[in-house]
């Protein structure tokens, strides 16, 4: 056990199948929980080691902490907490994807093959490092970048190694994976190779004034193509690795802690893909026996805007719809999204491009393959949109968050100004507030 910003924090472990590695910490918080109030437990999204996911609780934590002076927030005092930091295998993606650009922003020479080349080998040995099983397909991919520019074969077969990793064998259709499947390795790299336009948000605060920007894919060429073709498939692999994780491992260890006693409240937070994985956690808390957890906060959460839809237009509803037709969150349920989520809107609108809907600006909320974390909760009826708000304003007034429905927060603007910007005060300030409207909340569901 540690302790960060005066909380006792247990870690607690889970390899790619959801498996934890760290009973003694688990059994460590059961004991703990005789005595606390609360659990929260904390998922990470995109970090390549424990330190990152450490920094990002502890940042987290301290603000969060920082609220229980506020007026508004003194119930926060009379609890008693126990913070579960999740940690699981995920591989970092980057924030701008721009592995082919030089330190300016500005695209390299046309005739500069090599550091770009040699930036794609080390992406790839990533993947394989993060996911053993994958290894001879990914080495096979790495021969053929030094000619894959110009070699329609090379392509062909680079992406076919590519995709033969991503194990998904119940792919939401909202997420681009049957796009990509469906479409030649030259024709993917082609239309990952133009610059994508996106829809964006100024950063002085005027949250109805929306805006353009265009994300280079490196200099126009097929090795920008590829470049964004491993940063979408790192991203379905971590996908897909997140949901397990939740639906498998966190759900159960929170089954394990809400069984210590009926009254214990227990808080699910997660980042990015770590939103994924408690949202996966919640849908299978929806699963008899049911749980219900105190409260569910998605921070820049990596799904799909229809994730909690009951029909994305298509008939089809969304991968975490039970979550609310099982009325699974018994305290608030919050999601913040943001238009200058970059990792969230480029990704999706990647998946717009394979699927031939990149006639006008993408990833916004026109968008079949937009993101929640960029977006919010799309065509769901049991959803309400709000501007995040900033702590300590003059109104006073703490949030009024409605029960059984996504209360979808607005960070665009400038208080949530990327898609890692989920630590500051604001962002904590509303799940303090969260927090505090399920102190008088009666829990008592069957773990």
């Amino acid at each position: 056990m540690q302790n960060i910003a005066g909380f006792d924090f247990f870690s607690l472990t889970y390899d790619d199948k959801g498996n934890l590695t760290s009973t003694a910490e688990l059994e460590a918080l059961k004991q703990r929980a005789g005595t606390a109030t609360d659990v929260i437990f904390l998922a990470h999204g995109f970090r390549n080691s424990v330190a990152d996911a450490t920094t990002l609780y502890t940042n987290y934590l301290t603000n969060f902490r920082a609220h229980f002076t506020r007026p508004e927030c003194q119930a926060l005092g009379t609890c008693n907490f126990a913070v579960a930091g999740v940690f699981w295998p995920s591989l970092a993606v980057p924030e701008k994807f721009a592995a082919t650009q030089n330190g300016s922003g500005s695209t390299q020479s046309l005739d500069d093959d090599a550091p770009i080349i040699a930036s794609l080998t080390q992406k790839l040995n990533d993947l394989k490092t993060a996911v053993p099983e994958a290894q001879p397909q990914i080495d096979q991919a790495i021969k053929l970048l030094p000619n894959i520019k110009d070699d329609g074969a090379a392509q062909n077969q680079f992406m076919q190694l590519l995709v033969s990793t991503i194990k998904d064998p119940k792919p939401d259709p909202t997420e681009g994976l049957d796009a990509l499947r469906n479409l030649d390795g030259v024709t993917v790299i082609q239309k990952l190779s133009a610059p994508l336009i996106l829809t964006s948000a100024p950063t002085d605060g005027d949250f109805d004034s929306g805006g353009t920007q265009s994300i280079a894919s490196g200099f126009f060429s097929a090795l920008g193509g590829v470049d964004f073709a491993i940063n979408l498939t790192t991203w379905w692999m971590m996908k897909n690795r997140s949901g397990t994780v939740g639906a498998n491992g966190v759900a159960q260890s929170v089954r394990a802690i809400a069984a210590v006693k009926p009254t214990l409240k227990v808080h699910l937070v997660g980042h990015s893909l770590g939103g994924r994985l408690m949202a996966a956690c919640a849908s299978s808390l929806a699963q008899d026996p049911i749980y219900h957890p105190a409260s569910v906060t998605l921070l820049e959460a990596a799904f799909s805007h229809f994730g909690f839809s009951s029909n994305n237009g298509k008939g089809t509803p969304g991968f975490f719809r039970n979550v609310i037709d099982k009325q699974v969150c018994q305290g608030p349920l919050l999601a913040t999204f943001s238009a200058q989520d970059s990792v969230v809107g480029t990704t999706y609108a990647l998946a717009s491009r394979l699927a031939d809907d990149n006639v006008k600006a993408v990833g916004d909320v026109n968008d079949p393959f937009g993101g929640i974390g960029h977006n919010g909760a799309i065509m769901t009826k049991e959803s309400v949109a709000a501007k995040l708000k900033q702590a300590g304003a003059p109104d006073g007034k703490a949030y009024q968050f409605q029960l059984g429905v996504v209360n979808c927060l607005d960070g665009s603007g400038g208080l949530i100004k990327d898609h890692g910007d989920i630590t500051n005060p604001d962002v904590t300030y509303a799940f303090a507030c969260s927090v505090v409207s399920t102190q008088s909340a009666v829990i008592g569901s069957t773990p």
